[in-house]
């Protein structure tokens, strides 16, 4: 890469780091429509555009989770009770999601990447509602539902999965502090199984030198260094800054980019 990409890189890495820490949200919803962006330069063929953002983002998620769910399994917040319920479901989906990336036409995984932008925007406007415990009354039929589900769309479009496994978590009866402990490491279980599919597809037809199946190497590695050193930083001004004043401003960014990648 030149200089002007792995500057592009950096800065989407730091946004997408910092908007980590501070918003709790995963750096899928940044970095797919960054690799978008630099697609051209990047000299990944049009027809793999898609696949490539999805797959280098979920590797990137890799690196930014893992330091984030090791000091939540330090922190005794992961109940073994729910990690073996939960984790096999998202690990599961995460790689029918990511077969399904090399399977459906690019223009459909736009729409509904934009979809889930737009759901999540608006999800993420709207102040959260409060749960209730419902912990004696869920059956793991429906938490092995829910998180495939949940792994399926992580690993379509490229995302961790917290915005979707926390509240999730939160309607089984779980406390918001147990559910973000288990969904970092969630997260990095979708970033992990879906890389694999990636690696052993071998899909690298048409991508530029320096791919991991579908994988952009040298765009992971650059955004990752970036997202890891900045999550921390992230994490430290969420206690100064109005977050749901961010929250809003950046839902409005989301949809903004979904109608950017539909429309034009």
């Amino acid at each position: 890469m030149d200089l002007t990409l792995i500057i592009w890189c950096l800065v989407g890495g730091v946004f997408a780091g910092t908007l980590a820490g501070l918003l709790g949200i995963g750096g899928g919803l940044v970095i797919v429509p960054l690799i978008v962006y630099l697609a051209p330069k990047l000299g990944i063929e049009p027809s793999l555009v898609m696949p490539t953002a999805i797959a280098t983002s979920l590797a990137t998620i890799c690196m930014t989770t893992a330091s984030a769910a090791y000091s939540h399994y330090r922190s005794g917040l992961q109940e073994r009770f729910w990690v073996v319920r939960v984790l096999p479901g998202l690990s599961i989906g995460a790689m029918v999601g990511a077969f399904l990336v090399t399977a459906i036409d690019p223009h459909w995984l736009k729409v509904f990447f934009s979809t889930v932008l737009v759901v999540l925007a608006i999800r993420m406007a709207m102040p959260p509602a409060a749960q209730k415990a419902q912990v004696g009354r869920i059956k793991q039929r429906w938490l092995s539902l829910g998180s495939t589900i949940i792994g399926v769309i992580s690993g379509l479009v490229g995302i961790g999965g917290g915005a979707l496994t926390v509240p999730f978590l939160q309607r089984c009866g779980l406390s918001v502090r147990q559910a973000i402990a288990i969904s970092s490491l969630g997260s990095f279980i979708i970033g992990c199984s879906a890389v694999f599919i990636f690696i052993v597809k071998g899909y690298s037809s048409g991508v530029a030198h320096g791919a991991l199946g579908i994988i952009h190497v040298p765009a992971w590695l650059t955004i990752s260094i970036a997202s890891v050193l900045c999550a921390p930083i992230g994490a430290k001004l969420a206690h100064s800054l109005p977050v749901k004043l961010l929250r809003r401003i950046f839902a409005i960014f989301l949809i903004v980019v979904a109608i950017k990648l539909i429309f034009f």
